[in-house]
């Protein structure tokens, strides 16, 4: 499914930093990966030097950039502490993601696309891209069944669980509170239920008689 130019929330995701690798160098890209003191031309920009590493926003991987550099570490959000959480007894239940990383499930997708990227064919380069990717899906099935399906049968306006999670997973709990508060309203409320007409009503009173 093509993602929208526009969406906040694949934007956002691609926001957050990843450590990359100049395989190259680069030229006139900036201090704010170089660092202040780098040697800067009249315009006040640097040189990369060869296997310099940075972190950068994930969204500076798109176009040409992404042909001379490559993810050198696993973010921070992805590390083995964070996923022993999630499998803890209740885990995904006390685990704060929104701490984490704001748009966890929308970074670990976008995350993944640069890696398989930068693996291209290698097979044992995919190996610890497939590992990870098996790790987010598990995190992800845990937290949509310990957490979000819980939406379904809470409708209070304050809620402990709601601010652990992230911004996409937001998304859902509201849309599962309007869809359990929509469910009561129809459930003991008249309004917008079907009900006999008097006339119904006076026909079945007449066959009793």
């Amino acid at each position: 499914m093509r993602r929208d130019y526009y969406d906040i929330d694949d934007f956002l995701a691609r926001e957050h930093a990843v450590t990359v690798e100049f395989a190259s160098g680069a030229a006139t890209v900036g201090p704010e990966v170089i660092g202040p003191k780098a040697k800067k031309d009249s315009n006040g920009r640097a040189d990369v030097p060869k296997e310099h590493r940075a972190p950068v926003p994930l969204w500076w991987l798109d176009g040409e950039m992404a042909k001379d550099v490559y993810i050198c570490e696993t973010p921070a959000a992805f590390a083995d502490d964070v996923f022993a959480l999630l499998k803890a007894e209740d885990g995904a239940k006390i685990t704060n993601l929104r701490t984490t990383c704001e748009s966890y499930f929308g970074f670990a997708r976008a995350t993944l696309d640069a890696l398989e990227r930068d693996a291209g064919d290698d097979a044992e380069a995919m190996e610890p891209v497939i590992e990870l990717k098996e790790k987010i899906s598990d995190a992800l099935e845990r937290r949509w069944r310990e957490v979000l399906v819980d939406s379904i049968g809470r409708v209070g306006d304050d809620d402990t669980t709601e601010r652990l999670l992230s911004r996409e997973e937001r998304r859902i709990w509201d849309a599962g509170r309007m869809a359990r508060a929509a469910y009561e309203r129809w459930r003991y409320g008249r309004r917008g239920r079907v009900v006999a007409t008097k006339a119904v009503l006076d026909n079945k009173r007449q066959k009793r008689g």
